[in-house]
Formats: structure tokens, C-alpha cells, sequence
């Protein structure tokens, strides 16, 4: 094991860093699918495109938020 993985380890055992490090992991990931979703706008895809990337993102976010409430 790397040094960083057992510092990474190491603090993950602290709550109040568990809890910003999921936090700033569902940030980014919301970001970069706002990213994406601007992108498909920006390039007139089909409602029907958009409805379909909003349901998929919707469908990975939502593990993400139940794995931080479960660990939280």
C-alpha cells in the first residue's frame, strides 16, 4: 500500500472527512454532468436526448447520495 492510500485510509476513519470528501465527489460529478447537459443544449439535440441524459444522470447520482448516507 502506498503511502498515500494509507494516509487516504488513515483519514478516512475521521467522520467530518468522510463527509466532505463524499460531498466534493457529488459535486464534481454534478458538475461535470451539468458540463455535459450544457453541451447537448449548446448543439440542439432533441428533447427527447436531453430528457434521456437528465434520467441517466439522475440514475448515478443516486447511488452516490445512498452510499454517503449509509457511511454518513
Amino acid at each position: 500500500m502506498t503511502n498515500y492510500e494509507q494516509l487516504f485510509q488513515a483519514q478516512m476513519q475521521d467522520p467530518q472527512f468522510v463527509n466532505a470528501y463524499y460531498e466534493a465527489r457529488i459535486e464534481r460529478i454534478v458538475d461535470e454532468m451539468l458540463e455535459i447537459l450544457k453541451e447537448k443544449i449548446a448543439h440542439n439535440e432533441p428533447k427527447e436526448n436531453l430528457i434521456r441524459a437528465i434520467d441517466s444522470f439522475q440514475q448515478q447520482i443516486h447511488p452516490t447520495v445512498s452510499q454517503e448516507s449509509h457511511i454518513g
